[in-house]
C-alpha cells in the first residue's frame, strides 16, 4: 500500500547548530521504521535545507545512485575524483557511486540552500563511479 508522507509527516533530522535541517520520507540514519523502508530501489528521500557555508563533510558511497535536484541556492559537491561542481536552481545532478566514492556537499553560496535527494539501489553492483549534472532542465516549468 502506498502512503503518502507531506512534510509534516516525514521524520525531521539533520543538525540545527551545524546549520542542516532534514525530512527523510523512508528510514534513514538514526530514524527506522521497518514498514517504511524503502520504496522499490528507491531507499532514501531527503529534503535538506543549509544555511550558508553548512553541509556534509566527506563520506563514502557504493553501489549507489544518487540524484539530486536543487531548488535554492548553490550545492558545491566535491568528489575522490577531483570533481568540483556547483549545483544551481533547476539543475539535476547525478552521482553513480559504482566500486566506490567518497564526497562532500555544502552550501557554497550566500543564501540558504535548498535541495532533493534521492537514492535508488542500482540494477548491478559495480562500475566507475562517475558524476554529472545537467543544467536547467528542473525549472518547474511543465513538461509538453
Amino acid at each position: 500500500m502506498i502512503q503518502l508522507r507531506r512534510a509534516r509527516g516525514r521524520y525531521r533530522g539533520g543538525d540545527a547548530q551545524a546549520g542542516i535541517e532534514t525530512l527523510h520520507a523512508f528510514s534513514f540514519g538514526g530514524f527506522y521504521d521497518p514498514d517504511n523502508v524503502r520504496f522499490g530501489s528507491l531507499v532514501a528521500c531527503n529534503e535538506e535545507r543549509l544555511r550558508p557555508g553548512a553541509g556534509f563533510a566527506e563520506h563514502p558511497h557504493r553501489d549507489m545512485e544518487i540524484v539530486t535536484w536543487v531548488l535554492d541556492g548553490e550545492l558545491t559537491h566535491e568528489d575522490s575524483a577531483g570533481r568540483t561542481e556547483t549545483v544551481r536552481p533547476g539543475d539535476v545532478a547525478r552521482l553513480s557511486a559504482g566500486t566506490g566514492i567518497r564526497h562532500a556537499e555544502r552550501n557554497g553560496g550566500p543564501a540558504p540552500l535548498a535541495f532533493l535527494q534521492m537514492w535508488l539501489m542500482p540494477a548491478a553492483p559495480g562500475g566507475d563511479p562517475s558524476y554529472e549534472v545537467v543544467r536547467g532542465i528542473a525549472d518547474g516549468t511543465p513538461l509538453a
